[in-house]
């Protein structure tokens, strides 16, 4: 049996709710969770603070729909590296180093995550969810070195994590610092953690 067709009124929800989420996501990136309004980010989205309500019954409802959502979309970016063979595994984690430290296409979504971290320090709800969302990636991407025949994956897979957590917040604390020659360093360092097979095969005859 092929899956069930959505009725025009589950799709006009979820819509509206992705719309929320979009303007409740720009709103507590430059506000902050506590410094944003809900009457706000109604505004944003053109309906009314009770229209809102309707769909998230509370601000810290909403909060933590948005937390989920980024959470979600990071795991998700993870199956772009299941398929891949070992030592095209290596070369995609040393661009990705580079993508995200030489590019900021989304500014406001880095300062999310920094809020996001800020707020699980503070509210358990949304550590929790922080927590459930990493258990899941970290087991995720280990799987991906497990099958890829790299040693120790558990331990890789949280050096690979810590490294990429940890480009924006050196990003922001040290604007200055000469990103070309940190990134070559960084790459090396990643295909060591991966291991240290060469990063291209030979494809010629012998």
């Amino acid at each position: 049996m092929g899956e069930m067709p959505v009725s025009k009124t589950a799709a006009k929800r979820e819509a509206r709710i992705c719309e929320i989420l979009e303007c409740a996501e720009k709103h507590f990136s430059i506000k902050g969770f506590h410094g944003a309004g809900i009457s706000g980010i109604a505004a944003d989205c053109g309906i009314s603070v009770g229209h809102l309500y309707h769909y998230f019954g509370s601000k810290d409802e909403l909060i933590q729909a948005v937390v989920k959502q980024e959470m979600g979309r990071q795991e998700e970016s993870i199956a772009d590296f299941e398929d891949l063979s070992p030592e095209n595994l290596r070369i995609e984690m040393a661009e990705l180093a580079t993508d995200i430290f030489s590019t900021d296409k989304e500014p406001f979504r880095t300062v999310l995550n920094f809020e996001i971290l800020a707020e699980a320090q503070r509210n358990p709800d949304v550590a929790a969810i922080l927590q459930h969302y990493d258990t899941q990636m970290r087991r995720r991407f280990a799987s991906i070195l497990r099958r890829a025949g790299i040693d120790d994956p558990e331990n890789r897979t949280e050096l690979i994590f810590t490294i990429f957590s940890g480009l924006s917040a050196r990003a922001l604390r040290h604007p200055e610092q000469e990103r070309a020659a940190l990134l070559e360093v960084i790459k090396d360092v990643i295909l060591k953690i991966l291991g240290d097979k060469p990063v291209t095969t030979n494809t010629g005859c012998s």
